[in-house]
């Protein structure tokens, strides 16, 4: 007997990793709470006519309430499928991510309409060890490793610094 076809949608979203670096030296990276008890970084959909670029600037100002960024490197994409039980539905989903330097004068203010309760500056080794998905993880390894390189610009000094 043949198995019913299950229903797939392509979903296609943008985010950041948001970094700033401390006086001594130490890079921080912005991860949110969700109500859910789980953290994780900005992102949100791409809509018809935004660029990646546009919607990962975007989902960080509505997500985290941060406008003082800048875009110093692409992270690629991560992908992966779920299942929303709600909708009855299975997704196949990438999320294309960019490093964004944090340009300070403002605090991070998580959206409560999205279940965001909580943020947190956080070094890349507590940040591996707060994100539960493997491929969040990478991408954060990614950050890491462009930020170590050398490969953005100069940081920030410090967030709320003007």
């Amino acid at each position: 007997m043949p198995q019913p076809r299950r229903r797939v949608k392509r979903a296609r979203s943008a985010g950041g990793v948001v970094f700033w670096r401390s006086p001594e030296g130490e890079y921080r990276i912005l991860l949110l709470q969700h109500e859910a008890g789980k953290w994780m970084l900005p992102k949100g959909t791409i809509e018809p006519g935004e660029t990646p670029e546009e919607v990962a600037l975007r989902e960080v100002a509505e997500e985290a309430g941060l406008r003082r960024l800048r875009i110093v490197a692409d992270l690629g994409e991560e992908r992966y499928s779920f299942y929303w039980k709600a909708e009855g539905t299975y997704y196949d989903k990438t999320v294309h991510y960019y490093l964004m330097e944090f340009l300070g004068g403002e605090e991070p203010t998580p959206q409560r309409e999205e279940g965001f309760t909580g943020y947190r500056w956080v070094t890349f080794p507590e940040a591996l060890d707060l994100i539960r998905y493997k491929e969040t993880r990478q991408v954060i390894r990614r950050a890491q490793d462009v930020l170590l390189a050398g490969l953005a610009r100069r940081p920030a000094e410090a967030p709320g610094q003007a």
